[in-house]
């Protein structure tokens, strides 16, 4: 693998956050996701969203996207190690900054 090739393309994930997780599907085409809390029953109504995947180093990509509410997430997805960082703001400008496990599921 080279660090400019994204490996969660084609795949879905799991974004785990203590008892807050979300499975995200990242489509074949290489800039758009599906995302949906862990426990919801019906992965077909996940939000779609446009994302853009940059490279910090092997194994470690920056991902960003903005949700049809307006609010912004940006993660640190570490595959190597398997960890998750990420920086959310909301529509009414609160912020949350967590950290957790990044495991692959498909």
């Amino acid at each position: 693998m080279t660090a400019n090739i994204f490996p969660a393309i084609g795949h879905m994930y799991e974004a785990r956050f203590g008892e807050l997780a979300f499975h995200l599907k990242f489509d074949s085409d290489g800039q758009s996701m599906r995302f949906a809390p862990a426990q919801a029953d019906d992965f077909g109504k996940a939000e779609a969203v446009t994302y853009r995947a940059v490279a910090i180093r092997q194994g470690v990509f920056m991902v960003t996207w903005i949700e049809a509410d307006g609010t912004t997430v940006t993660h640190i997805e570490d595959f190597e190690n398997g960890v998750v960082h990420t920086n959310i703001t909301r529509p009414d400008r609160s912020f949350l900054n967590l950290s957790g496990t990044w495991t692959r599921l498909t």
